[in-house]
């Protein structure tokens, strides 16, 4: 698919296996020389190219909140601009005063708290699919990112904020 993966080992993190999105994404955008950052969970399998990602370029985050749930779930990108930084910032506080939420709780929180400017795209459900738990409902779908892992992906959650449209 032409695209540059990295792998990178969760367990090693100064900010241990639940926050493993934040440290990979703020290495990531530190390493990368100004390249934007997608997290995919280790579960996870690219099925086609995530045309979304990269062919359009006029969202800033890049997340899946399940419709049913609110939660934010699955893939998370990031663009490397100045707009993310205080998001990720924001973000890296939340964890540390409220570590008895998930990091994507605390990711809801900090997006629902971002500047005006930051614009989030609502990812479609083929980058967070599940087989068993999507097929039904989108019979016809072409899954981009497919996750395996069921049970830890959709959970009871909710999230206070609303996406824009972009």
């Amino acid at each position: 698919m032409g695209i540059k993966c990295e792998l990178y080992d969760r367990a090693k993190t100064s900010l241990g296996r639940e926050r493993a999105r934040l440290s990979s994404l703020l290495r990531g955008l530190s390493e990368l020389g100004g390249e934007d950052v997608l997290y995919v969970e280790p579960d996870a399998q690219l099925l086609r190219r995530p045309d979304v990602l990269l062919d359009e370029r006029d969202f800033d985050v890049g997340v899946y909140d399940d419709a049913r749930t609110l939660g934010l779930r699955g893939p998370v990108f990031v663009r490397n601009n100045r707009r993310v930084l205080p998001l990720l910032r924001d973000w890296a506080t939340l964890n540390e005063e409220a570590p008895e939420r998930t990091d994507l709780q605390n990711l809801s929180r900090a997006l629902s708290r971002a500047d005006g400017g930051l614009v989030v795209r609502r990812f479609p459900v083929t980058y967070a699919w599940v087989e068993r738990r999507h097929r039904q409902a989108y019979p016809t779908a072409k899954p981009v990112i497919v996750h395996f892992d069921a049970d830890g992906l959709l959970t009871a959650g909710q999230s206070p904020w609303r996406f824009r449209s972009g």
